[in-house]
């Protein structure tokens, strides 16, 4: 609400400093009822407010039932105590009813927490500062003590390194002039993982930048190494698979929103998903494959490659061996190894790898070497 003033006789200063006076004499008013024990008199409350003591009793009289008025309107209980109501009392007098005064609780909606996490996510993405630490905790504060949590998870681990990312880079122009914005895309997801409903997706294809259409139940939507991913039931697979929302070409929501198309299950942990380690992903068809790490890789042996995986030593090197259903994530990973990860076995992750080193040569081609006249 916008407290009304009285406009000062010397222009814009003059009224805004009456506006400040009479916003303060508000809140002094507030903290001297909030402060008192017993009721307190309009004669009291004269004494401490010279707004209130004009010669015309009356004037000051009619100042204080406005300013009381608009109190009323922001919501500040005011009452008034008749000797009647408190035999203890010779005069009447007012008090502020502390069983209604308190803060509107803050419940966001769906919509808005949904809001709340995107934005959380682009802070995420930032290198280096303190602004995910603090977006975290906002949203704790605000979002997530709720009793009907979002399919959304509270905590977002810190992507790992990106060596090369360029999104969308196999798109085919039809696709780059047809495609939605990408909030369009997520705003059709959240609302179908909100609704339960099936939504039918363009997607292209990590690996060979084919485009297909899929029909997915999205039970959830997930934050993870830098990029959104829509999580469900894939009616293609026939199995839970992640789909990221950055390759989406279009997302349509099938009809009657009203109507559930499905029942997420109820041991679907959206946390614990989250949590999972990218190398048990299944983003591709699996692929058995090898790896030799290296002591300078040897940490990335105590990562978790999937209930499957067998891992042995061999000296200082260790073999993991598993089922590979996630390459991009491979790739990056044993390409920022710069050779401290060596494939043994796995033809199509080592094409994977290929493909990404071609990609790194197109944007970044080599010098051309000028032999001098005198050497040639």
């Amino acid at each position: 609400m916008t407290i009304k003033s009285t406009k000062g006789k010397g222009g814009g200063a003059d009224e805004s400093a009456t506006r400040g006076d009479r916003s303060k004499r508000l809140l002094d008013l507030v903290m001297i009822l909030l402060g008192a024990r017993t009721p307190v008199t309009y004669r009291d409350i004269r004494e401490q407010f010279s707004a209130y003591q004009t010669v015309n009793v009356e004037a000051g009289l009619r100042a204080f039932e406005r300013d009381k008025a608009d109190l009323l309107e922001l919501g500040v209980p005011i009452r008034y105590i008749t000797p009647d109501e408190d035999d203890s009392l010779e005069d009447g007098g007012y008090v502020i009813d502390l069983k209604r005064f308190k803060m509107p609780e803050v419940r966001l909606t769906r919509d808005e927490i949904s809001a709340l996490v995107l934005a959380a996510s682009v802070a995420h993405a930032m290198p280096g500062g303190t602004y995910p630490k603090i977006v975290d905790l906002a949203l704790k504060k605000l979002a997530f003590d709720l009793p009907d949590l979002p399919d959304t998870p509270t905590e977002f681990p810190r992507p790992a390194p990106v060596l090369v990312h360029f999104p969308g880079r196999t798109l085919p122009a039809a696709g780059r002039d047809s495609r939605p914005e990408l909030s369009e895309i997520y705003a059709t997801l959240e609302s179908a993982t909100r609704l339960r409903k099936r939504v039918t997706l363009t997607y292209q294809a990590a690996a060979t930048g084919m485009v297909s259409k899929r029909d997915l139940d999205p039970y959830a939507l997930v934050y993870r190494e830098g990029a959104w991913l829509a999580v469900g039931w894939c009616h293609l697979r026939k199995e839970v698979r992640s789909f990221r929302v950055d390759r989406m070409l279009a997302a349509e929501q099938a009809p009657k929103p009203k109507s559930p198309d499905f029942e997420r299950p109820a041991d679907f942990d959206v946390k614990a998903y989250a949590q999972r380690s990218p190398w048990t992903f299944t983003t591709d068809s699996p692929e058995e494959v090898q790896l030799a790490l290296s002591p300078e890789a040897a940490e990335v042996g105590n990562e978790d490659f999937g209930i499957s995986a067998v891992k042995r030593k061999d000296g200082d090197r260790t073999f993991v061996t598993f089922d590979c259903g996630n390459f991009e994530f491979a790739a990056t990973r044993i390409l920022a190894a710069k050779g401290a990860i060596r494939i043994v076995r796995g033809e199509r992750l080592r094409a994977r790898i290929a493909e990404e080193l071609a990609e790194i040569a197109t944007h970044y081609p080599a010098p051309l070497m000028v032999i001098p006249a005198e050497v040639a």
